[in-house]
C-alpha cells in the first residue's frame, strides 16, 4: 500500500448497520429498476457493486442516500430513516461522494474544491473560496490534500491538473469531512489502468483509516475482487450475486454478465 500521512481523527463509529435496505423496490414511470432488494453493508464495509448496464447499480446508491423515493420497502442508512427528510438530510451530511467525471469546479483551486466539500457538510453555503474560508478550516483542506499528495497544487486551478489528480482532490473533498459513508459512482472509470489503480488504492487506503464504509460501482472486476470485502451483482434490479470478494471469480461474475 502507498506510504501515506498520517491519518485524520475518524469519524464516529456508527452502531449497528451503515445501511440496511429490505425490499426496496423503486419505479421511474412504469418500469422497476429495483425489485424487491434486500442488501445490508456494514460500518467499515466495503461493497463493489457490478452488473450489466441498466442493471440498477446507480440506483441503488441514490437509494441508500434518500436521492430516489422507494416505491416498495425501505431504505435505513446510518441509522435514519430515508422516507424522512430529516435523516436525509443528517444522512448526506456524514456522506462522501466521489464521481467518474470528478464534479469539479474547473475555474476553482484544488483548495477550494475541498473546501466546498468541507463547508457544504457544515452548512456554510456560499463562504467556501480560499479567500475567505476560516483559517482552520483551510488547514483542515489542506491536510486532506496532503493525504492525496496534492498539496503542492493547492493553488492550481482544477481545469489544469490530470485526470487522476483532478480524482484525488474529488477524493479528498468526499473525506475531508470524516464521513461514516462514502458513495463512489465509477470512479475511475474515467482513467487510465495505471491511474485508476493508483487512484483506488489510495482511495480504499483513505476510507479504511477513517474507518468509514464503502459502497462503489464499477464495471472493472479486477478491481471488484482487489479493493473491496464483497461484491454485490445486480442484473434486472434484482441482487443475482452477493459473494466475498475472495469467493467472486471470473467465472461467477461472467454468468452474472452473460446470464
Amino acid at each position: 500500500m502507498l506510504d501515506l500521512p498520517t491519518a485524520l481523527t475518524a469519524a464516529p463509529e456508527t452502531p449497528g448497520a451503515a445501511c440496511r435496505v429490505r425490499g426496496l423496490t423503486v419505479r421511474r414511470g412504469a418500469r422497476e429498476t429495483l425489485r424487491g432488494v434486500d442488501f445490508t453493508l456494514a460500518p467499515g464495509e466495503k461493497v463493489a457493486l457490478v452488473g450489466p448496464n441498466g442493471a440498477g447499480k446507480t440506483t441503488l446508491l441514490n437509494a441508500v442516500v434518500g436521492l430516489l423515493a422507494a416505491a416498495d420497502g425501505g431504505v435505513e442508512t446510518l441509522g435514519a430513516d430515508m422516507r424522512a427528510a430529516k435523516g436525509r438530510r443528517a444522512v448526506r451530511a456524514r456522506t462522501g461522494f466521489v464521481f467518474q467525471q470528478h464534479g469539479l469546479v474547473r475555474r476553482r483551486s484544488a483548495l477550494s474544491n475541498v473546501l466546498h466539500g468541507l463547508m457544504a457538510r457544515r452548512g456554510a453555503w456560499g463562504a467556501w473560496s480560499a479567500a475567505t474560508a476560516p483559517a482552520a478550516w483551510r488547514a483542515e483542506a489542506m491536510e486532506a490534500l496532503a493525504e492525496v499528495g496534492l498539496a503542492d497544487r493547492a493553488a492550481d486551478r482544477a481545469d489544469r491538473l490530470s485526470g487522476g489528480q483532478a480524482q484525488r482532490v474529488a477524493v479528498a473533498r468526499a473525506l475531508v469531512c470524516r464521513p461514516a459513508l462514502v458513495i463512489a459512482d465509477e470512479p475511475t472509470a474515467s482513467l487510465d489502468p495505471a491511474a485508476g489503480r493508483e487512484v483506488m488504492e489510495l482511495f480504499c487506503t483513505l476510507v479504511d483509516r477513517r474507518g468509514a464504509a464503502l459502497l462503489f460501482t464499477t464495471h472493472d472486476m479486477e478491481h471488484a475482487r482487489a479493493y473491496a470485502d464483497r461484491v454485490v451483482g445486480l442484473r434486472g434490479g434484482r441482487i443475482a450475486l452477493d459473494l466475498p470478494a475472495a469467493k467472486a471469480s471470473p467465472r461467477a461474475l461472467g454468468e452474472l454478465f452473460d446470464g
